[in-house]
């Protein structure tokens, strides 16, 4: 009797099949967290095009875990070719270069498969560069430029897996493609070794995080500044300061501006100086221009929440007990990043907690909260989701003010759809319009007035007494005096001087309210900014918090 041979059932190494399989899943998370963060940028090209089919929610912290894990496996897969003495896997020499020409289809292929190799070698050589770049050297080359980089690395990577599984079929069949789903023993102590290396990159990179940070001491000062935003008083030639560079905002150049941060504190009091560089002085919160058609909004894309033209500029600040919380933790991306709850106005994302914890947030509008009548900012937090008010059009997650007793701003009309309002309020004096009618209508223009109005000097609108000419321009903005109650927590008076931005601001250590962060001595607190340049909410940011360490005398 004769017996036919059965074909070989070719198989992997054990060490190669899981590090190929742990990159591939680390890598697709990767590259879908990427795009989605990429997706959320004005100039996401490509990425825009396949949101529907990303990943959405806390989608920063997972592509950091992502690349995290990618640098472990990189570093052990070559720790594992080396010990195991299988670098001839990949090896461009002679051979390569002979079974390039030789007339063997399968040798050919195999050939194109290193070259393949090196291609992905180099994708990941250049993603992880330019990642460590905005990650731990945000400035050290422009952002736009790394950023370009890192996503166009993306891309090719994607290709790629394409045309690695192409090439693979090529080369051996359906049988080379299963090959990597069939692991066998071997290679044993080298893969334990590999798994060292991966704890070595990962240390590494612990440290590089760790030296990415900020830390900034608030000294104890017996002489507490003045709150004029002229930043010229002894204490904070004293204080320690940080700079911050925030990167990815509307208007700014090349995305980028630094923020300075000054702190100091009296025993009772915060005092805190933000200084960031800003072309222009903006003023112009959609305001009302007479048509007509009636009473006109400024605006481009205010309904929904993404107006980068008319609007004020504006400076935010997340006070949070955790680094995580202060950073990336509340920023949940996505046009529903919330089952069973509303999405977002502009499908860019929501804030909120999902640990029930309060961070405090404090926004500055330089228009309406940073006004003479006010100086104040607006005191609000993120917290849990809240539920959907049916009477609200815009639903924020978990991002919601503190709660008022009195004063305030609100919008000079009753409901805003197709951008014709019918206003709540007009002057009580007709001639109060007149200082605005030197406004220069182009968003890309400083202001010397700002645009607002007390509510005082208001009354009721009617439309007899609305006998405006057309091309006048109103505030959109009513002011009925500083906020009282918890929403008023914190003081803050800003001046725009040649080219610059610089606020001083003053907070009680502790408020009590439940709303707010409390600072304390032996308690490290994490502050976290943002700049809007005249944009409603295509802000910079920056990846990691500033850790504030209160002196004690």
């Amino acid at each position: 009797m004769t017996s036919e041979k059965s074909p070989t059932v070719r198989k992997i190494d054990t060490p190669t099949f899981l590090l190929h399989w742990s990159m591939a899943l680390t890598l697709l998370v990767s590259l879908a967290t990427g795009l989605r963060i990429a997706a959320d940028d004005e100039q996401g090209g490509w990425a825009q095009s396949v949101s529907w089919a990303l990943p959405q929610g806390n989608v920063v912290s997972w592509h950091t875990w992502a690349a995290l894990a990618l640098l472990r496996l990189a570093a052990a897969y070559v720790w594992f070719l080396l010990r195991a003495r299988l670098t001839q896997r990949v090896a461009l020499g002679r051979t390569w270069v002979e079974s390039l020409k030789t007339g063997n289809w399968q040798q050919r292929w195999r050939a194109v498969n290193i070259a393949l190799y090196w291609i992905a070698f180099a994708c990941i050589f250049l993603a992880s560069a330019s990642g460590i770049l905005l990650f731990a050297a945000p400035g050290l080359l422009p952002y736009v430029t790394v950023a370009t980089v890192h996503q166009a690395v993306a891309w090719t990577i994607l290709f790629y897996v394409v045309l690695h599984f192409v090439a693979q079929l090529l080369q051996g069949g359906i049988g080379q493609i299963l090959k990597i789903l069939r692991p066998s023993p071997a290679y044993g102590a080298a893969a334990a070794t590999a798994v060292l290396a991966a704890a070595g990159t990962a240390s590494a990179f612990y440290g590089l995080e760790w030296s990415a940070g900020h830390t900034l001491e608030v000294k104890q000062t017996q002489a507490p500044p003045l709150l004029d935003g002229v930043a010229d008083d002894p204490v904070w030639t004293q204080s320690g300061r940080v700079k911050v560079l925030t990167t990815r905002g509307a208007n700014l150049p090349g995305g980028e501006t630094p923020v300075t941060i000054r702190a100091a504190h009296d025993g009772t009091d915060l005092y805190a100086l933000f200084e960031w560089p800003d072309s222009t002085r903006s003023h112009k919160h959609l305001p009302l221009v007479k048509t007509a058609q009636g009473w006109k909004v400024m605006q481009k894309e205010f309904g929904i929440q993404d107006e980068d033209d008319y609007y004020e500029d504006k400076f935010g600040v997340m006070l949070a007990y955790t680094s995580e919380l202060a950073g990336a933790g509340t920023t949940h991306l996505g046009k529903r990043p919330l089952a069973g709850k509303p999405g977002p106005s502009g499908g860019r994302g929501l804030h909120y907690t999902t640990d029930g914890s309060i961070v405090d947030v404090w926004h500055w509008k330089s228009v309406r909260s940073g006004s003479s009548a006010m100086n104040q900012i607006d005191d609000n937090h993120f917290g849990p989701p809240l539920e959907p008010n049916p009477k609200k059009a815009r639903y924020t997650g978990g991002y919601t003010q503190d709660p008022k007793s009195a004063g305030g701003f609100k919008m000079n009309w009753r409901s805003f759809e197709e951008g014709i309002v019918e206003p709540v309020r007009l002057p009580r004096n007709p001639a109060y319009l007149e200082r605005f009618s030197g406004v220069n209508a182009d968003p890309k223009t400083g202001d010397e007035i700002s645009l607002w109005m007390p509510l005082k000097e208001t009354v009721p609108y009617s439309k007899a007494l609305d006998t405006y000419p057309i091309g006048t321009i109103m505030p959109s903005v009513l002011i009925d005096g500083p906020f009282q109650g918890d929403r008023g927590d914190v003081q803050a008076v800003a001046r725009w001087k040649d080219g610059w931005w610089r606020m001083e601001v003053k907070r009680k250590l502790d408020t009590a309210s439940q709303y707010d962060v409390a600072l304390a001595a032996g308690r490290p607190i994490y502050l976290w900014v943002a700049v809007f340049d005249h944009a409603q909410t295509r802000h910079s940011r920056h990846l990691h918090p500033v850790k504030l360490v209160l002196e004690q005398h």
